[in-house]
């Protein structure tokens, strides 16, 4: 038995940690736990242990994911700006585009596209940060203050849910430059190439 490791701890408070065979079923570790509750004592194991973190993450996972929503939001804004401001620069080269024959459809296509090749890249931009910054601060913590808690993941980077990142902001990234692209499709060649 050993003092928790808090300076100045009642002597009556202390650890003991006792290592259980392997090959015990759920219901012996039960039993045990049981018979410690019984005689005064509170009893966790690693798999209690891995409850109580992995409650505190899912909290911060909840409020990051907040964050995250109002990020997207942003960058919507941001997408639909930068777009305006584009047709806005290039209405000549978009009435040219017209007068040679090009069709509302294909401006469309043309803006819409380059919508989403902003949404693609800032996510695997995103993306990529973020799997190099989860790697490095699970690392550190696997080693640091969570070394005693076997088979603890911090972070799970699985491929399809990368994929899905991508695609829902690629999609969001569509919707955001819907506005801009139906506005330069509309635009008329005439008052387009005498636009200063």
């Amino acid at each position: 038995l050993r003092t928790a490791g808090i300076d100045g701890a009642d002597e009556n408070s202390v650890v003991a940690i006792a290592y259980l065979d392997a090959g015990l079923s759920a219901a012996q570790i039960n039993r045990v736990t049981d018979d410690l509750d019984a005689a005064g004592f509170s009893a966790q194991t690693i798999e209690d242990q891995l409850g109580i973190v992995t409650t505190i993450i899912a909290g911060i996972t909840g409020v990051l994911n907040a964050f995250a929503i109002v990020a997207l939001v942003a960058a919507a804004f941001g997408i639909v700006n930068t777009l305006l401001m584009s047709v806005q620069e290039r209405t000549r080269e978009i009435g040219l585009m017209k007068a040679m024959g090009m069709g509302s459809g294909r401006i469309f296509t043309l803006f819409s596209l380059e919508a989403v090749t902003i949404g693609v890249i800032g996510s695997v931009i995103g993306v990529s940060a973020a799997m190099l910054v989860g790697s490095g601060v699970g690392s550190a913590l696997a080693v640091g203050p969570l070394a005693d808690l076997e088979g603890l993941s911090l972070f799970l980077f699985e491929p399809l849910s990368l994929l899905g990142v991508v695609a829902l902001i690629s999609a969001i990234a569509f919707v955001a430059g819907a506005l801009p692209a139906g506005r330069a499709a509309r635009q008329r060649p005439i008052e387009s190439l005498r636009y200063e």
